[in-house]
């Protein structure tokens, strides 16, 4: 199947099983509440430690790269084929994306960088891009870079996901149900879940009422979102496994 150059970020998750160290805990203010903590009532003791949203933004405030093994699913692309994905993200905005075919090697890459290529993402692969072959360089909202992902480059990983969230939450355009505890692939999570009304486009997709987000109980950062229609059918999907944070990522990873 074809593979674009480009994804959400939009997502934006903490994997499960992380095998990184949690951001410091310093970072989380419980004095502080947020919209996302509105209309929650009484807590039963079970759940006086439950997360809320400016958690998860302290967490992801002491993040300065990260690594993951990116999949998603999109409706509207290959009829919600899965992609495999080798992101690396560094502050403020660099990006590498590795496709993974289907014996995992990487087939196809692309790079971003904030301020540089003027402005351009940098993709490579023989045979990429429909026709292109080699090297090319995009314009993130350019059709060609869109092929396969709704969300450009520039909406890629965790940060996207979490100021999205803190943003709507903030503006009064979704409405939060109380956090409640999950698992994700076998370990502890908190599970999310914002509903928007039926004139809002959810996350900016056409269509979408409602997106669930899985934030890990560990790291406090997002490892799995789905965005929901009204009809409770899935829209997107995008999970953020093997989640490695400050690992020193160089300019060399961000290079092609």
């Amino acid at each position: 199947m074809s593979k674009g150059a480009v994804l959400l970020v939009t997502a934006a998750i903490a994997a499960a099983g992380a095998s990184a160290a949690p951001p410091n805990p310093g970072t989380r203010d419980r004095g502080t509440r947020d919209p996302g903590t509105r209309d929650r009532g009484p807590r039963d003791p079970g759940t006086r430690d439950r997360v809320t949203w400016s958690d998860v933004a302290g967490s992801y405030a002491a993040v300065r790269d990260y690594t993951a093994t990116y999949e998603k699913r999109e409706r509207a692309i290959d009829h919600g084929e899965p992609q495999t994905i080798r992101l690396s993200f560094r502050q403020p905005l660099d990006v590498r994306l590795d496709w993974l075919d289907d014996k995992g090697k990487v087939d196809q890459t692309a790079v971003y960088r904030q301020g540089l290529n003027d402005g351009k993402l940098v993709a490579r692969r023989s045979g990429m891009l429909g026709s292109m072959v080699g090297t090319v360089r995009l314009d993130p909202h350019d059709k060609r870079a869109l092929e396969d992902s709704r969300h450009p480059i520039t909406e890629v990983g965790l940060g996207y996901i979490i100021d999205r969230v803190a943003r709507d939450l903030r503006d009064g355009r979704v409405t939060s149900r109380p956090v409640v505890e999950d698992t994700v692939d076998g370990s502890p999570a908190w599970r999310f879940q914002l509903d928007a009304p039926a004139e809002v486009p959810l996350f900016g997709i056409e269509g979408a009422a409602r997106a669930i987000v899985w934030v890990d109980r560990a790291v406090k950062l997002p490892e799995k979102v789905e965005i929901l229609d009204a009809a409770s059918a899935m829209i997107e999907r995008h999970h953020f496994k093997n989640l490695r944070v400050n690992v020193g990522l160089t300019d060399a990873v961000f290079t092609l």
